[in-house]
C-alpha cells in the first residue's frame, strides 16, 4: 500500500512539474520597442524624446548620427547606455535652433541586450529667419520683422531673480502704442513690495521718444492712460511695477471703459492664474469701425496725434488642471490645455462691468481678425485643436 501511495505522489508531482513547465513556456516576453515622440520638430525646438519599452533589467544603447553632430544627448555625447529600471523609459535628445535655412535629419539607433534593434529618424525644420527673436516663452505671439514694428522685452526683479521677464510688446510707431503686450501671470507676480503710488508715467527707455506718446499727463479728452499689462499684475517688485507705466504699455482708453468694464476683466484674469502659470496677450485693435462714443483720435501732452483703438482683447492659455508642472511645449494632449479670447468693443460702457460668453471667441477666430499668430509654442499636433476650442464656462464666464 505504501508503495502505491508513493507511486501516486510521484505521478502527481510529475504532473505539477509538467503543468508548471507548460505555463512557463506560454509566458510571452515583452517585445522591445522604441519611438520618437515627435518625428518632425520645429526649427526653434530644443529637444525631443526617445520612448523605450522593454523588459525590466534589459540593457540598451542609443546612438545618434547627425551631420555636424547637431543632435546629441546631455553633455554633448552622441551615444549613451543604460539599463531599464522599469518597462518604460524616456530619454531626451537635445539640439540647437536650426538656422541653416533647410531641414535636417538625424538617425537614432537603439540596441537592446536581447538582440532587438530599432532604427529611428526625425527631422528638424528650418528656423524662420523672419522671426524677430526666439520664441522661448509660451505667451509670445509670432514676431515678424515687418511694418516697422518694434519688439522688446523688459526684465526685472522677481523673488531672488534680478532678470526675470516682465513683458514683451509689439510697438507700432504709426499709432504710438503697442498692438499687443504678452506676459506670464503667476501668484508670485501679484504680491510683493510693488506700489503704484511710487510709479510714474514716462517714456520707455528702449524706444525713441519721438515715436512714443508723451504721457506725463493723460491723453486729451475723456481718455485714460490705459495699461495693457495691469500694474496690479506686477506687485512682485517696484522695478517690475514701474515698467508697467512706460508709454509702450499704454493706449488711450475711454475712462468709463477703463475704470469699469476693462478693470473688472483685469481682476477676473488675475483670478484665472494657476500654479502652472497663465499666459496672457493683451491687445489693442485699430482696424475696425469706431463706436459713436469714441473719437477716432486724441492727442498726447505734446500735441501728437494718437489714434484710438476700436477694440481691445485678451488671449489666455493655461493647463486645465493648473498644477501639472509641465511646460506648454511638453504637452501633446489637447485635453490638457484650455485657451480663449475675449474681444471687447471700445466704447463708453458706463457702469457696465459684465463679461459674458458673447464677448468670447476662439483664439483661431481672433487670429483671423487681428492678423497675429498666438501661442506658437503649443505642439504642432494639437495647436489647431487647442486654438479652435473656446469654452467660456471653463473660465468662469457665462
Amino acid at each position: 500500500m505504501l508503495k502505491l501511495v508513493n507511486n501516486i505522489l510521484t505521478l502527481l508531482l510529475v504532473a505539477v512539474v509538467v503543468v508548471l513547465c507548460g505555463c512557463e513556456n506560454h509566458v510571452e516576453r515583452l517585445e522591445s520597442s522604441a519611438k520618437i515622440n515627435n518625428e518632425t520638430v520645429k526649427g526653434e525646438s530644443k529637444n525631443c524624446a526617445v520612448v523605450l519599452r522593454a523588459e525590466q533589467g534589459t540593457s540598451y544603447r542609443i546612438t545618434i548620427q547627425s551631420e555636424d553632430d547637431w543632435a546629441h544627448f546631455s553633455g554633448g555625447v552622441n551615444s549613451i547606455e543604460g539599463v531599464m529600471d522599469a518597462t518604460d523609459k524616456v530619454v531626451y535628445i537635445y539640439f540647437d535652433k536650426n538656422s541653416s535655412g533647410v531641414s535636417r535629419e538625424a538617425t537614432v539607433m537603439v540596441e537592446f541586450s536581447n538582440s532587438d534593434a530599432i532604427s529611428l529618424r526625425f527631422t528638424q525644420l528650418s528656423y524662420d529667419r523672419t522671426i524677430a527673436f526666439s520664441r522661448e516663452w509660451a505667451e509670445l505671439p509670432v514676431c515678424k520683422n515687418e511694418n516697422d514694428y518694434i519688439y522688446n522685452t523688459h526684465y526685472g526683479k522677481l523673488g531672488y531673480r534680478s532678470d526675470a521677464r516682465n513683458y514683451t510688446y509689439c510697438f507700432d510707431p504709426d499709432v504710438r502704442a503697442s498692438l499687443w503686450v504678452a506676459y506670464p501671470l503667476h501668484g508670485s507676480h501679484m504680491s510683493g513690495e510693488g506700489n503704484r503710488n511710487y510709479s510714474s508715467f514716462g517714456y520707455d527707455p528702449e524706444v525713441s521718444t519721438s515715436v512714443q506718446a508723451n504721457l506725463s499727463k493723460s491723453y486729451s479728452g475723456w481718455y485714460d492712460r490705459g495699461h495693457q499689462l495691469p500694474a496690479a499684475d506686477r506687485k512682485c517688485s517696484q522695478q517690475m511695477m514701474d515698467q508697467t507705466f512706460y508709454a509702450t504699455n499704454m493706449t488711450p482708453q475711454q475712462y468709463s471703459f477703463n475704470q469699469n468694464k476693462w478693470g473688472v476683466l483685469e481682476g477676473r484674469v488675475r483670478n484665472m492664474s494657476c500654479s502652472d502659470t497663465l499666459y496672457v496677450v493683451t491687445g489693442a485693435y485699430f482696424g475696425g469701425k469706431h463706436h459713436s462714443s469714441i473719437d477716432a483720435q486724441t492727442t498726447d501732452r505734446s500735441g501728437n496725434v494718437c489714434p484710438t483703438p476700436t477694440h481691445y482683447y485678451k488671449v489666455l492659455l493655461r493647463t486645465k488642471k493648473g498644477n501639472t508642472g509641465k511646460r506648454i511645449d511638453e504637452i501633446t494632449d489637447a485635453a490638457q490645455l484650455r485657451a480663449i479670447a475675449i474681444w471687447l468693443e471700445h466704447k463708453n460702457t458706463g457702469d457696465d462691468t459684465s463679461i459674458t460668453a458673447s464677448d468670447c471667441m476662439s483664439v483661431a477666430e481672433l487670429e483671423q481678425i487681428v492678423g497675429f499668430t498666438f501661442f506658437p509654442m503649443i505642439d504642432d499636433s494639437i495647436e489647431g485643436k487647442v486654438k479652435s476650442s473656446a469654452v467660456p464656462s471653463e473660465w468662469g464666464i457665462n
